[in-house]
């Protein structure tokens, strides 16, 4: 469900992209390509807490590929 606050937006956007970036793949799998603890994925991807640009920048490696969803319009 959207948020109507833009920068949860982002956040549940990210979760999302995060969400389809994994796909069939284990989130242990995932979390030891990108050197991002499991539980840290699991928080994100529930909206428990909001990554930091450095957690972004490794998933995004480890994952090849863009996970931000850019600039939300109020």
């Amino acid at each position: 469900m959207a948020s109507e606050d833009p920068v949860g937006e982002v956040a549940r956007r990210f979760a999302e992209n995060l969400r389809i970036a994994i796909g069939e793949q284990s989130v242990r799998a995932v979390a030891q390509k990108s050197e991002v603890a499991h539980v840290t994925i699991l928080a994100i991807l529930d909206g428990r807490v909001w990554p930091d640009m450095f957690t972004i920048s490794k998933l995004e490696r480890g994952l090849d590929v863009d996970l931000w969803p850019g600039r939300i319009s109020q």
